[in-house]
């Protein structure tokens, strides 16, 4: 049966309105792009987006999450059918960054007297932005609907995720043969852009080899078209663009105390950080940061309205001493007295012994008069460093591992562990072969940090080894259907009151029983 969806653009024009839009006749777009300032306006509203959305993936980042105990969430880590369908999740925000960068697409040749360097870089953030989109829809919804233009209002067939990948290949491509690198990066006044969200080369890259790494993986596994080895490879050449330089200055940490103290200080540029989302304090009052992993994984000492005791009720993620101890054996890693609070110090609370993470070390609390503290918890205070360069170190390897170049992939998961003052590959601890052991690095490296696991197991495919509940049951059928992908979420077949909008959609085969 063919699927047909109706994109809903007008949610997406409804969602717009904080552009700075001054037409001469009514609110219309095709007089609001005659300055770099007018264009500018649309370009901002990208990386608005981009800030508030890329982060908003709880519902795979709780699945997938390393973490013993989690307050709210146990039905969706076991993969619960109508707990997940449930659970307040959507596409929406993802669809409005795309219309957003075709609407700067659509209109961009409007714009008088625009510098080529200029035009550069405003195209360069809406390509990226639209490699991005589709990447993170093809990772957490696997088919999805590829747009034509910002104004075509139509039904969408839905594309198959080979497709969607290769959209996202080529609008990151173009990204990265037009972005300068991010030292390079200006903004309308030619003051220089330091955050590392705005769209650069190096960004452009990280994005080619995220989608070459999961392209072929999901190719390989999951029986889908195209040529796994010759996507694997594109994700090495990438990752070794990033490695050496070629696409922007990016560098280890020293080590893992200074990777910990930049991760929380995001006044200080980061030189291991590739793309962030920035953390904006001035956006309101109440604004947290974009790193609900982070966010949910704090506890006391760091959070002030706690104590020790307080843990197993309020803190959203915890891990067990047992736990940690398991994952880093060798104790010589630094990465364990960096990354707990007090390592091998007891936290014990009614007989159980917790890890306290202590990756982000400050908070932001607001006076609480209720509060038995005076305090009450808001968020980390902390950008979120969604990819920086241990992950394409490892990624690299984990891609030479899949080709058979073992050598290669060792010696870069030995400059991650070398790094941490860890024992090299192999040691007496790895048992599992080299595949699983840079599976757990990147289980070491990101513990408590992204939102990464998730895609890291459907990637090598350990979802019954590293997975829980229902996962374990599903077949070859159930996975084919969709079972390892976010159901099609609500807003996209019906409006905000329930109202059908569009009878030709179906839901995907696995998730039909319990829509």
């Amino acid at each position: 049966m063919k699927k047909i969806i109706m994109l809903s653009l007008c949610g997406c024009l409804l969602s717009s309105c904080s552009l700075d839009l001054q037409p001469e006749n009514g609110m219309t777009y095709s007089n609001s792009f005659n300055t770099e300032k007018e264009l500018n306006a649309t370009t901002t509203s990208i990386l608005y987006y981009i800030n508030t959305v890329v982060g908003n993936n709880y519902v795979l980042s709780t699945a997938g999450m390393k973490a013993d105990e989690i307050l709210d969430g146990k039905q969706m880590r076991e993969w619960n059918p109508r707990t997940v369908i449930a659970s307040e999740y959507s596409w929406k925000g993802l669809y409005d960054i795309i219309f957003e960068s075709n609407l700067l697409l659509d209109n961009i040749n409007k714009t008088k007297n625009l510098p080529e360097e200029r035009r550069k870089y405003h195209v360069g953030q809406a390509e990226f932005a639209l490699g991005l989109s589709y990447f993170l829809l093809a990772q957490r919804y696997g088919e999805v609907i590829i747009t034509e233009n910002s104004s075509e209002i139509k039904p969408y067939s839905l594309s198959s995720q080979a497709d969607v990948l290769n959209a996202a290949i080529e609008h990151a491509k173009k990204a990265l043969d037009i972005l300068p690198t991010w030292d390079k990066l200006t903004d309308l006044d030619g003051v220089a852009i330091t955050n590392r969200q705005t769209a650069s080369k190096g960004t452009a890259a990280a994005l080619l080899a995220q989608i070459y790494a999961w392209k072929g993986s999901v190719t390989e596994l999951y029986k889908l078209q195209g040529n796994a080895q010759e996507d694997y490879q594109k994700s090495i050449d990438y990752s070794t663009q990033l490695i050496e330089g070629q696409v922007g200055n990016y560098q280890l940490c020293s080590s893992p105390e200074e990777l910990c103290t930049y991760l929380s200080n995001e006044k200080t540029p980061n030189p291991e950080a590739i793309f962030s989302l920035y953390f904006d304090k001035t956006r309101s009052e109440n604004v947290v940061s974009p790193n609900e992993v982070a966010q949910n994984f704090v506890s006391w000492p760091v959070r002030e309205d706690q104590t020790l005791a307080d843990l197993p009720s309020s803190s959203t993620y915890q891990l067990y001493t047992s736990t940690v101890e398991s994952l880093f054996p060798d104790t010589t890693d630094q990465r364990l007295q960096a990354f707990f609070y007090q390592w091998g110090t007891p936290h014990e609370v009614d007989g159980t012994d917790y890890a306290i993470m202590y990756k982000f070390r400050k908070a932001i609390l607001d006076p609480d008069q209720y509060s038995p503290s005076g305090k009450t918890y808001r968020t980390v205070d902390a950008d979120y460093v969604y990819w920086r360069l241990a992950d394409f170190y490892l990624l690299r390897a984990e891609c030479y591992q899949k080709l058979g170049n073992e050598a290669k992939a060792i010696a870069d998961l030995n400059v991650i562990r070398s790094r941490a003052g860890a024992l090299s590959y192999p040691s007496t601890y790895d048992t599992e072969g080299l595949k699983k052991a840079i599976f757990i690095e990147r289980e070491k490296e990101f513990i408590g940090e992204n939102d990464a696991r998730y895609a890291d197991v459907i990637r090598n495919g350990y979802v019954k080894e590293e997975l829980q509940g229902k996962f374990l049951l599903l077949t070859n059928q159930d996975i084919q259907g969709g079972a390892l992908f976010l159901p099609l979420p609500k807003d996209s077949w019906q409006d905000k009151d329930g109202h059908i909008i569009n009878t030709q959609l179906r839901q995907k085969p696995y998730w039909q029983a319990y829509n």
